[in-house]
């Protein structure tokens, strides 16, 4: 079995004196993943598109151009097909990086067009610690909180942390404790100065640790500061229970918009319900940090919703400690770009940790009422990748 037997799961071959309606009638007119390959299995191409049979009858008749200056008869060199069935742009764009990693490992990065995922890392536990964005997702000691929309809202999310809990804005300031100068902030009562020594750097890192739970968790901390709020002004402390105040409606920004999907790495685990082949069916699937996997195909409605959640954790149990590498964060960029899609039709995704047998019977109902993708009669081509 070539490489690429052991990818895609449906292969037909091609004759190029033999009758081309003939062999169309063999690929179905659905969207695949499929790749292009010489006699002896070597990929030549790797494409995605909505109908494979219209995309062979259009590449098999002649001659194609690759570009201005370029091009190829596929039927000399075309002998073996090879693809995979998808029914989502999710499963579409997962499958394809995958295959691509592997059929073109040195190439794929820059032509692949996916987009990275971007984190906020913290580590209090550094020397001098600072809220950071970064894409090197897993390299460092500490702690990464994500995904955000983008490096502008991670810039943000920076800001509105430094803000709230009155960090040190200047980190080449800061290296220099306890022997720094002290910048304005610290006049205007919004930073404690660790860099001159104000605090120690030792109280630093608690103020960090804590800036950085709240970040994991905001819920918890604007239910402690609305308590504090209220008790403040039933004691008629006013100006106190004005600082609260304005402190939550800080902390209110944190979980929305941009920031809606920020959570610790180890919590970035889902089940997504994404289209299945047919109308009233549904594919689902596990994310986990760096693993995306199928784990169910769904024909109707789930009528034992009890075995697909014990499935699902099943599967985590037994990926818990899957290594994040390289490909494990292209991974996560690839969730993060359908987290984040404004489009009604990129399907359920149902964060564990609040997973529960009514939710997943809600997210097939929700499913169920999100346009499903277009057929088309043309190619319909989403992707495409060459060796040639």
């Amino acid at each position: 079995m070539s490489q690429i037997d052991a990818i895609l799961d449906h292969r037909v071959d091609f004759d190029p004196e033999g009758d081309l309606d003939g062999f169309l009638r063999q690929v179905p007119a659905k969207w695949v993943v499929y790749a292009f390959a010489d006699a002896a299995g070597q990929p030549l191409q790797l494409l995605c598109v909505k109908n494979l049979r219209a995309s062979l009858k259009r590449r098999l008749q002649g001659e194609e151009m690759l570009c201005l200056s370029k091009r190829v008869n596929y039927r000399e060199i075309v002998r073996q097909i090879h693809f995979r069935r998808v029914d989502s742009a999710f499963e579409a764009d997962w499958v394809y990086h995958d295959i691509a990693q592997q059929v073109f490992p040195e190439t794929y990065q820059g032509m692949v067009g996916f987009r990275p995922a971007w984190f906020i890392h913290i580590d209090p536990e550094a020397e001098f610690p600072r809220y950071s964005k970064t894409i090197d997702i897993g390299n460092k000691p500490g702690r990464y909180i994500g995904p955000v929309e983008d490096k502008h809202a991670a810039a943000r999310l920076m800001e509105l942390m430094e803000d709230a809990f009155d960090l040190c804005r200047y980190y080449n300031i800061l290296v220099q404790a306890p022997h720094g100068r002290a910048c304005p902030y610290k006049e205007m009562g919004k930073c404690p100065a660790p860099c001159d020594g104000s605090i120690s750097m030792d109280q630093y890192r608690r103020m960090i640790e804590w800036s950085a739970a709240t970040l994991a968790d905001p819920a918890e901390m604007i239910r402690e500061q609305n308590q504090r709020m209220r008790d403040a002004a039933a004691d008629q402390r006013f100006e106190t229970a004005s600082k609260i105040k304005s402190f939550i409606e800080q902390l209110s920004k944190l979980g929305k918009g941009a920031f809606r999907h920020a959570r610790p790495l180890r919590e970035f685990a889902y089940a997504v319900l994404q289209p299945g082949p047919s109308t009233r069916s549904a594919k689902l699937f596990l994310i986990l940090p760096g693993l995306i996997e199928e784990i169910a195909d769904l024909l109707d409605e789930p009528s034992r919703p009890s075995e697909l959640l014990g499935a699902i954790f099943t599967a985590a149990e037994e990926h818990a400690n899957v290594p994040l590498g390289p490909k494990g964060v292209e991974r996560i960029g690839i969730v993060a770009h359908h987290l984040f899609s404004p489009k009604q039709t990129q399907g359920i995704f149902l964060p564990l940790s609040n997973i529960t047998e009514k939710t997943i019977v809600k997210a097939y109902k929700d499913l169920q009422r999100q346009k499903r993708p277009d057929e088309v009669e043309g190619e319909g081509v989403l992707k495409e990748l060459q060796a040639m």
